[in-house]
């Protein structure tokens, strides 16, 4: 009898935590938020603005299962992106002109369920987005580099200044990304031609910024055009 009592009360300890376990992932999850304007770079440097281009209300849906706590939460969003095109004008390379372009994207959740799996809601679709810098005259001398934001801290808070370009890294490309921080941003494909990252379970982030540069002629001006789709 005592060793019934004990298992009973075993499965009940089991019970209660794993409720607990999942109401806390719950309340934890991205909550649906609309995100501020996105901000642009701060420049204090050498670089001379040139060109901008923007995307802006590119919607994304994203569906994330956890089987272990039969929960599936399935998010929708839109996504605001701005491309900043930079010429650097204190480069000593008589050989060629380096452009910078920035791209700031702003991440909004408009919309979050959370469903009973399998009983209800979709299996798990992390819905990747991909931004893309295309240029349409290649680097010169494979001279050229985009960011990897893999590699990069993830914030909590968006600061006021995600981005600074003060010339101390004249061929750095710089990059940011904050929000809860449990997704992936990857550099997916960078080459003379430009470059394309992927966002990964989108609901995860408030801000990202990603950046490519390249050297074109001397006098000549890239031709940079942003895109941003959502699988």
């Amino acid at each position: 009898m005592r060793t019934v009592v004990l298992t009973l009360l075993a499965i009940v300890a089991l019970a209660i935590g794993w409720f607990w376990w999942r109401g806390d992932v719950v309340s934890s999850a991205p909550a649906v938020e609309q995100v501020a304007e996105v901000p642009l770079p701060v420049v204090t440097g050498p670089y001379d603005p040139v060109a901008s281009d923007c995307r802006t209300e590119v919607p994304w849906t994203s569906t994330h299962t956890r089987k272990w706590q039969s929960l599936a939460q399935e998010y929708a969003g839109t996504v605001d992106s701005c491309m900043e095109v930079y010429r650097m004008t204190a480069d000593e390379d008589t050989s060629g002109d380096y452009y910078l372009a920035v791209v700031t994207s702003a991440w909004s959740r408009t919309d979050r369920e959370d469903f009973w799996y399998p009983w209800d809601g979709g299996a798990d679709a992390p819905s990747p987005v991909t931004i893309e810098v295309t240029a349409t005259n290649p680097a010169i001398g494979n001279d050229y580099h985009a960011s990897d934001p893999s590699g990069v801290a993830c914030a909590s808070a968006v600061p006021d200044a995600p981005v600074m370009l003060d010339g101390a890294d004249l061929t750095g490309t710089p990059t940011f990304v904050a929000g809860a921080c449990g997704g992936e941003i990857t550099r997916a494909a960078w080459s003379a031609d430009g470059a394309a990252w992927t966002v990964t379970r989108p609901e995860e982030f408030d801000l990202t910024v990603v950046s490519y540069l390249v050297k074109v002629g001397q006098g000549e001006r890239p031709h940079l055009q942003l895109s941003v789709t959502a699988s």
